[in-house]
This record gives structure tokens, sequence and C-alpha cells, in this order.
């Protein structure tokens, strides 16, 4: 993924694949070696439990035989050296036929005089929640396939120890717990639940979707000496920090309708509450003014509900929705006082409305955040000169998604690439709601949402995120930017209002 913005390490999600050539490019080309690495993230790792934990603590190090073994053997080595820690080290399938790295931490670890650090031959007579900390260095980025017998009888008994002791054992996994697959987030037969991922290098695309968030926990990237010019992503992840990289949405400009200007074209009879929430929404987002076209019938309601936005009646006094003889008195408005549109949200789906839509979209050439029922003229819009469709965000609810993209909301990681092949080939961009959400744009630009965005899927929400969205790119005139942002800013919503017994639309107002 190539991006605008310039997204952070930690912040970009990574596959199996982009991983492994990354670290092949490090060590073969760039110079720097395995064992160079492993000792980092080994030691980053030790650095991060003893912290978590403190000193004199008893610590379980599961390893296998791979590169994943010896990031743990490393963290072994510092927390026995170092904070003076308990190790009892068991390796699934023995000490043969170690990765050349790891078989080197291995010889290092032997070369401590502790008698606190034991080897297991078994753990069936080892009562694992005795221990303060489980550190699983059992299988890496690369497992695909259905995790072996041995495998899940092991991460079983962690599992079975964790809820059968009152006592907390805290479990750490390397890189990725195992396993979860790297790309797609599924479950592979079974998989360690962590309660921290300490990942490397590379955060991992995979931690974002399906079942990763159930087996993460806190995830933790630590960098390594990867030069950047390597680095490659599939998506970008939304948390907290990324709107230091959007930038502000804060407008600068001499007059109201200079910069931020957003026109509302929502709402119908029985659905005006819709209209009121985007509209509310994008003026507390900032927008210079918001323009709101009303069916006459229903223009009492929005006089009353919203006294600081400015109405537009169209039709005639028993107009109770809109329709296709509107058109001249919208984009006439359009062409005045030119901004962002939100269309959708509240109007239904009469055909003599979705005639209008089509109409209202491809005869201006402004921004529009199309949603809700605006959708439905998704087959007539379709057919649009694309220089008009990059100007459109379409934000489906998951329905919507199957409903009017034929894209299924079942699997994350094939609506995420589903998601790349339809932005490109129709240029638009999409914000795909769930959990995660997910934004496509036509260049080929993805972002996830890293927090649990559930708490938004209620009547009204969506409203609120359009009228947020346009208010963004009526004041920055950038669209990914402003989606971004607004999908970020709705994270520390999330962080400030999750606990409240009573979280609605109007708490984002």
């Amino acid at each position: 993924m190539k991006s605008e913005l310039p997204i952070p390490f930690k912040l970009q999600l990574a596959t199996r694949r982009q991983n492994r050539e990354l670290d092949h490019q490090t060590i073969e080309n760039f110079g720097i070696s395995g064992f160079t690495l492993m000792e980092i993230a080994g030691l980053e790792s030790a650095k991060f439990i003893a912290n978590t934990q403190n000193n004199l603590k008893k610590g379980l190090f599961l390893c296998g035989k791979g590169n994943n073994a010896g990031d743990a053997l490393v963290a072994a080595r510092h927390l026995s050296d170092n904070y003076q820690h308990k190790v009892s080290l068991f390796f699934i399938e023995g000490t043969e036929d170690l990765s050349p790295d790891t078989q080197k931490n291995h010889e290092l670890l032997q070369k401590i005089e502790n008698d606190d650090l034991k080897y297991l031959s078994s753990l069936d007579k080892i009562d694992i929640s005795d221990f303060d900390y489980i550190v699983d260095g059992l299988l890496g980025t690369g497992l695909k396939d259905k995790i072996r017998e041995n495998y899940s009888k092991v991460i079983n008994s962690v599992k079975l120890a964790g809820l059968a002791s009152s006592k907390k054992t805290t479990v750490f996994s390397l890189d990725i717990p195992t396993g979860l697959d790297c790309d797609s987030g599924n479950i592979l037969g079974t998989a360690i639940k962590a309660d921290y991922t300490l990942t490397f290098g590379s955060n991992k695309i995979g931690f974002y979707l399906n079942k990763g968030p159930e087996v993460t926990g806190h995830i933790k990237a630590f960098p390594l000496s990867f030069p950047s010019n390597l680095r490659e992503f599939n998506a970008a992840l939304i948390d907290e920090s990324i709107t230091d990289i959007t930038g502000p949405m804060a407008r600068v400009a001499d007059h109201k309708y200079h910069d931020g200007t957003v026109h509302i074209l929502a709402g119908s009879e029985g659905l005006t509450g819709a209209a009121i929430m985007a509209a509310k929404s994008a003026w507390n987002s900032g927008a210079g003014a918001v323009i709101l076209y009303s069916p006459k019938k229903l223009l009492p309601v929005y006089e009353t509900a919203l006294p600081e936005i400015i109405k537009v009646p169209v039709g005639i006094d028993t107009d109770a929705y809109f329709t296709a003889d509107h058109a001249e008195t919208i984009l006439s408005k359009l062409n005045d006082k030119p901004g962002v549109l939100v269309v959708g949200p509240g109007v239904g789906i009469k055909p003599e409305t979705t005639d209008l839509i089509v109409k209202i979209l491809t005869d201006c050439d402004l921004p529009a955040v199309i949603d809700a029922d605006a959708l439905n003229a998704w087959p007539e819009l379709r057919n649009a000169d694309t220089s008009k469709k990059k100007n459109w965000v379409f934000t489906p609810h998951p329905g919507e998604l199957s409903g009017y993209f034929n894209i299924s909301e079942k699997d994350d990681a094939k609506r995420l690439e589903e998601l790349k092949k339809l932005t490109e080939k129709e240029s638009i961009s999409i914000l795909s709601k769930g959990f995660p959400a997910i934004y496509s744009d036509f260049v080929n630009q993805q972002f996830i949402t890293g927090y649990d965005n559930r708490i938004f899927s209620r009547a009204g929400f969506g409203d609120v995120l359009a009228g947020t969205i346009a208010a963004n790119i009526a004041i920055t005139s950038k669209i990914t930017p402003s989606v971004v942002h607004a999908l970020a800013e709705g994270y520390q919503k999330y962080l400030t209002l999750k606990n409240k017994d009573e979280f609605k639309p109007s708490s984002l107002l």
C-alpha cells in the first residue's frame, strides 16, 4: 500500500509474505543478521515482561523449533540473568533440529550459571497455574495449516489452567499467538489466548480481522532494524494516534461559506431524525454552514429541531419525501454554494426519490458522502463518469455491503480483499461499517479500525458519522484523510464513553 499519509511502522499492517520478504531483504541484502534481529526482539520482550511482572517472578517458556522459539530463549536469558526470574523451559519437540539462530541462543542460555533456570521434559505433572506468566514461543507467522495435535494439547493445557485457577497467569505471545493465521485472523484449529502480543518489526494484519482481536490481547509493536525503504504493508491501522498524521480538521475561513459548507439531502416523513442527526453532526464538526434540504411538509420539524441550520424547502406544501421535481431547486443551491453533499439518511427508497438522487449526483461535481437509503441508487450510479465517482464515499453497513455491492460481511479478510478490487475497478471509495470498520479508496489505500467499534452499531450512529465525514471533507478538501480522521475521532469517543450505561448517538454531538 502506498499512502498519501506518513504511516508509522506500528500502524502498518503487513501480511505473512511481506514479513518474510522484509526479514529476507534485511538479512541478505542490507546486512543485519537474523541473530542480531532475534537478540533485539528477545531483549525488548524481556524488558516489557519485567516491567509488567517485576523481579523474582516465575515464568514458563513454551518453545517450538523455529525463530519464534529463539525470541523466547533470548527473553528467557535476560529475565533469568538480569531480573532474577525463575525460568522453566519446555521444548515441545525437543532441542534437536532447532533453527540455526535458535540453536545459537540455546547454547548461550546453557552457559548461564543459574539454579533457577530449568528444563522441563513434560508438562503432564506440572501445574501451569503456579507460574506468574507464560511466554508463547511455539509457532510464528509461517503457520498456514491446522495446528498439530501435540501443539493443540499444550495450548489447551494453558487454556484449562487459566480457567481452573483463581490466580491470574499472564500470557505473553511473541510475534503472534500460536494458532492464529497471520493474514486472515482465523484460528487454525486452536490458538493461545494472549494477554499481550509482543510483535516485532511489523504489525500483522490478521491481528485485526476475524478472530484476531479475541486472542491477541494488548498488542505491543516493537521496531527492529529494518530499513524503511524495504517495508511493504497492505493496510493501515486506525487508532488514537492517527489524528496526528491526518492533521487537524480545523477550519480557517473569512466567511461561513468558505471551506466548510455541508449540504444535507436527507429525511422523509417518519424518518426526520436521521436528517437531524446528520445536520447536527456536520455543524458540531466545524462546518461553516450546513444547508438542509426539506420537502415542504417536513419543514416545521426542522425549524424547531435545528435553529442553527439553513433550511431550503422544496416542492409543495404536501410533499413529504423527495422526488425528481425537486432537482432544479437543489442543484441551483449546490452550484451557488459549493461544498460537500451528504445524501441518504432517512430519505427512503421510493423510485421517485432514487431518481432524484441519481440526477443530483450525476449532474453536480461536489464530493458526496452516500449513505443509507441512497445506496439504493448504486446500480444507476456505477455508470457515471469516473471523474465524478472519484469524489464519492459510500458508507454501507454489513447488510448494505452485501445487498448493494455483493460483498459478504462474514469473513473480514475476504471483505478486505473484495473491497480493494471493487474500489479500484469502480473508482470509488467505500467505508464498510461493522467490526472492524474497513475504509478502502480507489488508489488502494486501506484502513482498518483497531478498536471495538461494535458500540456504534445502533440506529443513528451512521447518520452522525456521515455528517462528521462531510464536514471534514468540506474543511480540508481531502477525502481519505477526512474519513480516517472521523474514524479515529470515533475511537476517542469510544474510550470516553464505553463504560457509560447509556451510550446514544447524541453522546457524540
